[in-house]
């Protein structure tokens, strides 16, 4: 979110210069500055005991592409627990252990993107609505079958240093 009225009284805000920090926009009524605010979500790299990594179709937006298990963190969530729960909830698997990859700002949409490795036990997914598929590929064939230059691409190959 980019910040042009002041979120408290509504006043125009101007471009201040704050410390080292440039020029950030400024209620001149409030006296404060207003810096631009993003989303945090977690990007999963879903990987069985067999290193294969489970990619998901989803049933809105772009449904033929092949993508991970993501979503936005919930307020008091960490990380570990918000990929924890979005794993349990698009795909009915139980993380055993979720680890930090790497992570990557997507401009498109104002989100930090955290990239997560989740292990699960292999088995058949119960899927939510939110989903059309979600489907196993050995770690080589995750990474063709996402979108080339995606930011789920470089997480997969980060998590194939780690495994």
């Amino acid at each position: 979110m980019r910040f042009e009225y002041c979120p408290n009284c509504g006043a125009k805000l101007v471009l201040r210069q704050i410390g080292d920090e440039g020029e950030i926009p400024y209620c001149e009524v409030c006296q404060r500055p207003w810096f631009d605010m993003f989303s945090t979500c977690v990007l999963n790299v879903v990987v069985n005991e067999d290193n294969e990594v489970l990619l998901i179709r989803q049933s809105y937006g772009d449904t033929a592409k092949y993508v991970g298990v993501a979503g936005f963190m919930k307020v008091g969530e960490t990380p570990e627990q918000s990929a924890a729960r979005e794993v349990l909830e698009e795909t009915g698997l139980t993380a055993e252990s979720i680890t930090y990859i790497d992570s990557a700002f997507y401009d498109g949409r104002d989100q930090l993107m955290l990239g997560m490795l989740a292990r699960v036990k292999k088995a058949e997914c119960h899927i939510s609505g939110e989903l059309l598929e979600a489907k196993w590929f050995n770690i080589d064939e995750a990474v063709k079958t996402v979108r080339d230059g995606s930011i789920i691409q470089r997480f997969i190959k980060a998590a194939k240093e780690k495994l």
